[in-house]
């Protein structure tokens, strides 16, 4: 069961962080941090792509 949650939280997580980065990209200009969240959500959704192959 855990198993089947993990992959679910990546892409979870991955979604909240890119939006985020948009949010933080497109109206408030907090600089590098923001694209920090979007390296993370990016390392997480290939994580996720190269673990269900």
């Amino acid at each position: 069961m855990i198993k089947r949650k993990m992959p679910k939280m990546l892409i979870i997580a991955a979604i909240i962080m890119l939006f985020l980065w948009a949010i933080g990209f497109f109206i408030f200009n907090v600089g590098i941090i923001i694209h920090l969240f979007l390296l993370l959500a990016v390392v997480l959704f290939i994580t996720r792509v190269i673990r269900d192959k």
